[in-house]
């Protein structure tokens, strides 16, 4: 008999159900329904300019994150504004999250990361969920989504390739939302050994896409690290 984690682990990565919604109208339409209900939850008990920010985002920009999720990225970053090292985000989409991380920083450098053509294709390991180019959205709309942001660094193309003008930096936090298997685990190997220890690495869609699970439980099944589930999709990983 399967017990009640089974259950929701197997709902959760019904991949046919995943493509039929994902990334479309019926997903966005849930998203912002569930956001709706959870910013204002956040706002009876949160800082109410920083729940505004989070919704002015939400209504700007098209974003796959819910309001909790969105919270949690913010707060982070806002945690570690004053700790030595660069921020990263690799999977950008149209610059929603990039942008609650530019409010959040500081005069910190924030490196951007992502092919800005969607998806590369996904492999085996990842299903039938997402399919080439998807989450497609051009570099130059999100330079100009981010203008007058200081001290962010654009690197396009196919990570970890992308960063090869960024090879001396270290990191305190970077966030993931790269959705596929082969995509999260070469984020993992590029920035597990430049995390300052104590840094945070946050990923989006732990608890949902296959991919992305099996990347990080193989990555860290023998280090001393252990991915932190959280309530949302999420999970991180503090750098011991």
């Amino acid at each position: 008999m399967r017990d009640g984690r089974d259950t929701t682990i197997m709902l959760a990565h019904n991949q046919r159900l995943q493509r039929l919604v994902g990334g479309g109208l019926l997903e966005q339409t849930f998203l912002n329904a569930v956001s709706r209900i959870q910013m204002f939850v956040m706002a009876r008990h949160k800082d109410p300019s920083v729940i505004r920010l989070l919704r002015q985002v939400r209504k700007k920009r098209r974003i796959l994150l819910s309001g909790y999720e969105c919270f949690i990225v913010y707060s982070l970053a806002r945690a570690y504004r004053e700790q030595p090292g660069a921020m990263a985000e690799v999977g950008v989409f149209q610059g929603a999250s990039a942008k609650m991380l530019c409010e959040a920083k500081g005069d910190k450098s924030l490196h951007l990361f992502d092919t800005f053509e969607g998806l590369p294709r996904p492999s085996p390991v990842d299903g039938v969920v997402h399919k080439e180019r998807q989450y497609e959205c051009s570099l130059e709309a999100v330079q100009e989504y981010l203008k007058g942001c200081k001290n962010v660094y654009f690197h396009k193309g196919r990570f970890p390739n992308s960063a090869a003008d960024a090879e001396d930096a270290t990191y305190c936090f970077v966030h993931f939302d790269v959705d596929l298997y082969e995509s999260t685990l070469g984020c993992l190997q590029y920035f597990y050994p430049r995390m300052i220890p104590g840094g945070v690495m946050l990923t989006h869609d732990y608890s949902i896409l296959t991919g992305v699970r099996k990347a990080f439980d193989e990555f860290f099944a023998d280090k001393r690290e252990c991915p932190i589930e959280l309530p949302s999709t999420q999970c991180m990983v503090i750098k011991l």
